[in-house]
């Protein structure tokens, strides 16, 4: 995963015993650009990069993120927050770290689990890849989400809307699915934002395969509240077209689980095991008013 879309400068503890703790101040508007116009919160995914950074920082700045092993968001982060994280590092083998990493800001925000790897390993293999359903064979059963659907379910607008465009795959006797469309322009970066785009496919999919009595807009918005099992299985550059194939897995009330996999040219980069999202309130200038926290 490489480059990073930002540069997250902590201030750090010494190391004792494979723990230390790391300060950050969000005081950079540009992390919040375009997420939740109104009532901004930092994205769940610069949250992840900057984690990462420290403990990639504290492993010698050599290594990259392999796998989001399990992640829990509690609450969101505000604007001027301070942010307070504590890592835990233990060994996995073959080179690899496991760290652990509680974040808080004004309360408990995130609780991560993730792989950091030696820069030239090879990611594990996994056979947890979906099996993509052409879309020359989806016939009668694609149907396109116009832009205006697109704004309507989600609340991000550039820089930090990452979906172009994308088809809902209601075949017969499967679960419902979507294919969704993110062209990298050359002054974007990567790294994690390729989740980030991920889970707003989530979102499009949910609200695409919702009752039709389902409130479209309104001050209930997507949000994620849990990630497990998404590997890191190849890179993205600027110029690339990201596929996102995804899967309604379950529903349950206002929450959903999805599973699936992001593609370039035919090549897994992005492997997923689940999220899961759901509806928040949102109030103006504060952020969701609270985080779906189901199962």
């Amino acid at each position: 995963m490489s480059p990073a879309p930002f540069i997250a400068r902590w201030q750090a503890e010494p190391i004792i015993a494979g723990t230390f703790e790391a300060r950050l101040v969000l005081d950079d508007e540009s992390l919040f650009a375009g997420h939740y116009p109104g009532a901004p919160i930092l994205p769940g995914t610069f949250l992840i990069e900057a984690l990462f950074q420290a403990a990639s920082t504290a492993l010698g700045g050599l290594a990259r993120l392999e796998e989001i092993v399990a992640c829990r968001f509690h609450a969101p982060l505000l604007p001027g927050d301070a942010l307070v994280a504590r890592f835990t590092l233990k060994d996995a083998g073959v080179g690899r770290m496991l760290a652990l990493v509680t974040a808080s800001g004004r309360t408990k925000a995130a609780e991560l689990t993730m792989l950091v790897a030696p820069p030239g390993a090879h990611p594990q293999d996994t056979d947890s890849a979906l099996t993509v359903l052409p879309l020359a064979l989806a016939g009668p059963f694609a149907r396109t989400l116009d832009a205006q659907f697109i704004h309507r379910v989600l609340p991000h607008r550039p820089p930090a809307l990452l979906i172009d465009s994308a088809i809902v795959l209601d075949q017969p006797g499967s679960p419902p699915a979507l294919l969704a469309r993110r062209s990298i322009a050359a002054n974007e970066s990567c790294g994690t934002l390729i989740v980030e785009s991920f889970c707003q496919a989530c979102g499009l999919l949910r609200a695409a395969t919702g009752p039709a009595s389902e409130p479209r807009g309104g001050t209930k918005v997507p949000v994620v509240a849990k990630f497990a099992g998404l590997r890191f299985t190849g890179d993205a550059a600027p110029g690339d077209l990201l596929e996102h194939h995804l899967q309604l897995v379950v529903r349950t009330g206002e929450g959903a689980v999805f599973s699936g996999q992001t593609t370039v040219a035919g090549r897994t980069v992005l492997q997923v095991g689940r999220v899961v999202a759901a509806l928040a309130d949102i109030q103006q200038g504060s952020g969701p008013a609270r985080q779906y926290s189901g199962d």
